[in-house]
């Protein structure tokens, strides 16, 4: 199944609570950009691709950029407009892959952040996107980007992740490791009408180290100013 029928058919769907509180979490990010003085300087537009249900986009808003966001993903879009109506915030349904589509916005950042970047289908897709972000953001720019490093192999039992529960869902992960990806398996129990069903879809996610993306972004221009990980978190900061 590809990204976007896992997140459209299965995961879209119980994908807000899965993550949890949206408040705690949006203070979370915007305290990440905070923290690494990241505000409006010039263009003062944003563009969030994979921007979901808008942790970053609005985080992004609070501080002051007009903020593009991009998912293909209807659902979670749907819970952005909802939550951000009161921002400086452009709702796009589109591929993050189709970067240059969003070149009349001249952005001063793009962001990709929670795993969107793992979703693409190889390395090479990587390296074009890296260089159309490039391309698109003006001088000066910063592109932020944080992902899972999944290129350390679980075992066994570990395999199994517990992601959150409550009286009426329970949701666990199961990863199967593949050279280049990991195929993850998001299983789903929800209990309706008194009985518990049982719902699973998978779906893959590229396996990148850490190295290995810092490398990709040199490679396509950027200057690394900051790298480091952060509750098992990749995030890094480039500018061009």
């Amino acid at each position: 199944m590809s990204v976007k029928e896992h997140y459209d058919h299965h995961l879209g769907y119980f994908y807000s609570w899965m993550v949890g509180d949206f408040s705690e979490k949006q203070k979370e990010q915007e305290t990440y950009f905070n923290s690494n003085n990241i505000h409006p300087a010039s263009s003062k537009v944003a563009i969030d691709l994979g921007a979901g249900h808008g942790l970053q986009s609005i985080s992004l808003a609070k501080l002051g950029f007009n903020v593009v966001a991009v998912d293909f993903n209807k659902q979670l879009l749907h819970e952005l407009e909802r939550r951000g109506k009161n921002f400086n915030i452009t709702i796009v349904e589109g591929d993050i892959k189709q970067i240059l589509l969003y070149s009349s916005y001249i952005p001063e950042l793009i962001v990709c952040m929670v795993d969107t970047i793992n979703h693409l289908h190889s390395e090479d897709e990587i390296i074009t996107l890296i260089k159309g972000i490039y391309k698109l953001l003006q001088a000066g720019g910063k592109f932020i980007v944080s992902f899972r490093d999944f290129t350390n192999e679980l075992k066994t039992k570990e395999r199994f992740i517990p992601v959150r529960s409550d009286e009426n869902r329970i949701h666990t992960c199961f990863l199967e490791y593949f050279p280049d990806h990991v195929s993850v398996t998001d299983i789903l129990h929800e209990r309706k009408k008194g009985y518990w069903v049982q719902k699973i879809s998978s779906y893959r996610k590229l396996r990148v180290s850490l190295a290995r993306m810092e490398e990709l972004l040199k490679a396509a221009g950027f200057t690394i100013k900051k790298s480091e990980v952060i509750k098992g978190m990749n995030y890094i900061i480039a500018a061009k």
